[in-house]
């Protein structure tokens, strides 16, 4: 697979349009009522889309990757409702699921071969309740019109055994020959790279130490690069769509970075983004994605309180 960087410029101009707040009945209980609730935006100077320009653009691109927060119900119901576009538009893509793992790619076979209209049923033979991912309920409406449909679905995560290697928790790291088969054997430019760590040491709070940083970035990329080989198969003979965290839905090192490519009807990277207490236009439209969502907030809690309480019982 070849991987350059983004033509950001070239994606971003052909995404300016009129403008347009998103109205929806939120199921997310925070900050429902801010002003930015709603606003859709493209591109670094936050040029307001409407969701019907959104969806169009969806159904015009090959590869549509929709980053969401996990815990977020809105999310995970706008992921279904542009994918439900994209298929009343006539077409057929793959959906790529992060909270599969590639070691379970054979329950998603079985049940190509055997055909089931109950997404209850994939969710049991998953153990998705014992996965740590959140309620299977919200992510429903996605499996229930791919099996509708009957279109593919495809894992889109590390096992959790090579995550474990990855992070050097066993005594077996990696060979040469299967980090380059994830991916790893060319870093990125320096910059990107420094911004990464950089990233990923806030997001979990500055506590995590400097040697293991490099390895909780290989992990990342290693998962992108899962990710970006199951959208990009030639098998999806109609292109895919890609339901992940928006963090893998990057265009400066995430899937989209990987897929890179500056034809505008090939890739859509999109992100959902929660609102939070005294956010600001500023906070919203940084050039990660080619457009953004802001919706209210799902939970409040501290984060930062909760990782600590972590890792000290750990």
């Amino acid at each position: 697979m070849r991987i350059r960087q983004v033509c950001m410029t070239a994606l971003l101009g052909v995404l300016i349009s009129t403008s347009g707040t998103l109205a929806a009945d939120w199921q997310s209980p925070h900050f429902r009522d801010h002003e930015l609730v709603g606003k859709v935006y493209a591109g670094p100077d936050r040029q307001q889309l409407t969701l019907d320009e959104v969806k169009r653009k969806a159904a015009a691109a090959r590869f549509v990757l929709l980053g969401e927060i996990h815990t977020n119900p809105d999310h995970h119901r706008l992921q279904a409702e542009i994918l439900q576009h994209m298929v009343d538009q006539g077409r057929r893509p793959a959906v790529v699921i992060e909270m599969i793992s590639r070691a379970q790619q054979p329950v998603l076979d079985y049940f190509a071969t055997n055909p089931t209209d109950n997404a209850d049923d994939i969710a049991a033979r998953l153990e998705w309740s014992k996965s740590g991912w959140p309620d299977f309920a919200m992510y429903k409406p996605i499996f229930d019109i791919a099996l509708k449909h009957r279109l593919t679905l495809r894992a889109g995560n590390l096992e959790k055994s090579t995550i474990r290697r990855l992070g050097g928790r066993v005594g077996s790291r990696l060979t040469d020959h299967e980090r380059a088969q994830l991916g790893l054997n060319e870093p990125l430019p320096e910059e990107t790279a420094k911004s990464q760590l950089k990233e990923i040491a806030e997001s979990h709070c500055n506590m995590m130490p400097e040697t293991v940083l490099p390895l909780m970035a290989d992990i990342q990329r290693a998962r992108d690069h899962v990710m970006a080989s199951a959208v990009m198969d030639p098998a999806n003979e109609d292109g895919a769509v890609l339901i992940a965290g928006a963090g893998h839905t990057r265009l400066d090192w995430g899937v989209g970075f990987l897929i890179g490519d500056d034809k505008p009807d090939r890739l859509l990277s999109l992100a959902f983004w929660e609102v939070f207490e005294g956010a600001t236009e500023a906070d919203f439209g940084k050039p990660h994605h080619h457009v953004g969502i802001v919706t209210p907030r799902s939970e409040i809690k501290d984060h930062c309180a909760v990782f600590k309480k972590q890792r000290m019982k750990g």
